[in-house]
């Protein structure tokens, strides 16, 4: 198979939006499948002055767990960029939504390891996973804290202020609208 092709089918069956594949290993002893990965955009856009950049200063390698594949433990090599705002003179990496914020792990291995936690409890998730029952642990509180602000932050919804209302009577006030 050309390696070109290789590599497509490679990050299509990953299936993470953000980045590509650029090398793939497997070691069938260790059950361990590696993933090299490099982000689709080469830019970053400034979290400080919202303006596009592409001078980069450093770029680093981190290791992030992903869902196991074929029976075998997931790990992916991340090559993450810091890049260097002219406009602004800060530097910043650039947040991604498929990475998990303040772990090595995707957000969907966090999703599935909260899920099996639920069920059962977080050391058998951790076992399952091939993760340190601590590293687990930690893991799954900041996920369920994240979900439980990002949910509180999302919702602007206001309470009830009165059902069935009859727009013209409330918009004359004559009182035949009830209230809750």
């Amino acid at each position: 198979m050309d390696a070109d092709v290789e590599r497509t089918t490679l990050t299509s069956l990953l299936d993470l939006e953000e980045f590509e594949v650029v090398d793939a290993a497997s070691d069938r002893r260790a059950k361990l499948r590696r993933f090299t990965l490099v982000p689709k955009v080469a830019v970053g856009l400034c979290p400080h002055c919202s303006r596009v950049t592409d001078e980069r200063h450093l770029c680093r390698d981190r290791q992030v767990a992903d869902l196991p594949m074929g029976g075998c433990r997931t790990e992916l090599v991340v090559r993450l960029c810091q890049f260097r705002c002219a406009a602004c003179d800060k530097f910043f990496t650039p947040r991604f939504a498929d990475l998990a914020e303040g772990a090595h792990a995707t957000e969907r291995l966090m999703e599935r390891l909260a899920e099996l936690a639920s069920h059962g409890d977080v050391a058998t998730a951790a076992r399952f996973f091939g993760i340190a029952e601590k590293t687990a642990e930690g893991w799954y509180y900041d996920y369920l804290q994240r979900k439980r602000t990002e949910r509180e932050s999302s919702s602007s919804l206001q309470p009830v202020q009165s059902l069935g209302i009859d727009e013209i009577s409330l918009k004359k006030d004559i009182g035949s609208s009830a209230a809750c």
